[in-house]
């Protein structure tokens, strides 16, 4: 049996925005507070927001990401989305599979953890 967690408001508006925000790095930035540490599977270290935003803004050449949603679940401390990112491989487009365990205080991300497909590359 799977218990149900009920989020409070700002938590569920968090949530609501999220997968959208994540093709929009301005917006997700916003999303996240001051002190907020992101961490990927792919480098294994966690580093503060603007770091985050410089290093996805690297991986895609510049622009924004392109983001999926798969769906979202909230937990005791925030929630977790799935997510597909659309990449370019070696020159041929790719669906990798994406999780974020994100822990939420006062309405904003204060730690999120993402995990990516072991197809993904480190850099």
């Amino acid at each position: 049996m799977t218990a149900t967690i009920t989020p409070d408001q700002d938590t569920r508006a968090l949530g609501e925005r999220w997968p959208l925000a994540l093709n929009d790095l301005d917006q997700f930035a916003e999303m996240c507070s001051d002190d907020c540490q992101v961490w990927h599977s792919t480098d294994a270290k966690w580093v503060p927001v603007p770091q985050a935003v410089e290093d996805a803004r690297r991986r895609v050449g510049g622009g924004e990401p392109n983001f999926e949603p798969r769906g979202l679940t909230y937990t005791e401390n925030g929630f977790l989305n799935q997510a597909f990112i659309a990449v370019e491989l070696m020159g041929q487009p790719m669906r990798i599979h994406v999780v974020q365990i994100v822990d939420v205080e006062d309405g904003k991300a204060v730690r999120v953890q993402e995990y990516v497909g072991p197809e993904m590359p480190v850099e």
